[in-house]
C-alpha cells in the first residue's frame, strides 16, 4: 500500500494515472490523502509565487484505480484522524503453481533407492 499526500496538481513527469496504473497491475494499493483547499491558496516559494489548489478527481481517479480511499484532510485534526485509520491490509491472491517437477523428482528418488536396494540385495547394477 502506498499512502499518496499531496494537493493532487501533477507539475512533473510521470503522468499520475499511467503510474496509478501500473501500480494497479502490480496490485499495489494507492490511498489518496488530498491537503488543501479547491479554492487553493498563493504560496511563495524561495521568491517565486505559485496558486495551488487541491485537484480531488485526480486524487479520487487514482485511489479509484487501485482500490484504494481517498480522503480529505481540510485540517490537522481530519489528517491525525486519517492517519488512526490507515492500517496495513494483506491481500491474498491465488495463484496455481506447476508440481510436474515434484512428481519427477518423487520419481526418480523412488529409482535411485530401488537401484540402490537391487545392488544391494544382488550385488549387481540392472
Amino acid at each position: 500500500m502506498i499512502v499518496l499526500l499531496t494537493d493532487g496538481e501533477n507539475n512533473e513527469n510521470p503522468d499520475p494515472m499511467a503510474a496509478a496504473q501500473a501500480a494497479a497491475d502490480r496490485g499495489v494499493r494507492i490511498n489518496t490523502i488530498g491537503i488543501g483547499s479547491a479554492a487553493g491558496t498563493i504560496l511563495h516559494v524561495n521568491g517565486i509565487t505559485v496558486h495551488t489548489s487541491l485537484d480531488e478527481a485526480s486524487l479520487q481517479q487514482i485511489a479509484d484505480t487501485t482500490d484504494g480511499v481517498y480522503y480529505n484532510a481540510s485540517n490537522e485534526v481530519d489528517l491525525l484522524k486519517i492517519y488512526d485509520d490507515l492500517t496495513p491490509q494483506l491481500v491474498i491472491k491465488p495463484e496455481n503453481t506447476e508440481i510436474t517437477a515434484v512428481f519427477a523428482g518423487a520419481g526418480l528418488l523412488v529409482f535411485l533407492v530401488g537401484a540402490i536396494l537391487s545392488f544391494l540385495w544382488f550385488n549387481r547394477i540392472p
